[in-house]
């Protein structure tokens, strides 16, 4: 049996495994940044330890046309945009479609869910700040690549990462754009964020926004 299956018993465990890779960490001028609504525990369980602020980065995936289980470019709330060329050659989807989708994307998607989160408050700068990314796992990079991107946009003094699980495939990559990644466990062959949680339940928007994040 896989050692590593079940590693963490869930978010709180592996919370507290992480917050022991970075205690010594000099955190100074950091800002917390969650990227997904699971990860937000994560996120706001790393700031609240370090009394650090907090915020949280909307990413919306763009499908393709013929395979809705396929995500083809990815978007974020500060209209960065991360396109996996491959997919969108093969389904012969141009680059200007591409972004002409991610516009009406962030306007339908992304507006309305960061105003639902923050009001008429306008989101943290990452201007001279040193952003730490956190989540509950990486798949495959693609999302944390493009908040590395936002963070860079927006004149972040530095980007790094921190969290429980993530591949050393993944780990590798990732390492080309940010500057440090902090993590619990990077399997050679990883399965899914899932198999290293015991217990993993999914948030609704409501959990999200009011029992998780603020």
């Amino acid at each position: 049996m896989d050692k590593l299956r079940d590693y963490f018993e869930n978010r709180e465990d592996a919370l507290h495994q992480l917050i022991r890779e970075i205690e010594d960490v000099n955190l100074e001028n950091t800002l917390i940044l969650g990227i997904s609504k699971e990860g937000a525990v994560m996120a706001k369980g790393v700031a609240d330890h370090f009394n650090l602020p907090l915020e949280f980065l909307f990413l919306s995936a763009l499908k393709a046309p013929e395979n809705p289980d396929c995500v083809i470019a990815l978007v974020s709330e500060k209209m960065d945009v991360i396109v996996d060329e491959c997919l969108i050659n093969a389904f012969d989807i141009s680059i200007d479609e591409v972004y002409a989708r991610a516009r009406r994307e962030y306007e339908r998607v992304i507006i309305p869910q960061a105003k639902k989160l923050r009001g008429e408050t306008p989101m943290q700068s990452f201007l001279n700040k040193n952003v730490l990314i956190v989540d509950e796992g990486v798949e495959t990079g693609f999302s944390v690549e493009l908040a590395i991107r936002a963070c860079i946009n927006g004149g972040c003094k530095s980007a790094s990462i921190a969290i429980p699980v993530l591949s050393k495939d993944i780990e590798s990559h990732l390492l080309q754009y940010c500057d440090r990644i902090y993590r619990v466990l990077n399997p050679e062959c990883f399965v899914s964020t899932n198999y290293y949680y015991k217990d993993l339940p999914m948030l609704d928007d409501e959990m999200f926004s009011r029992r998780y994040f603020f």
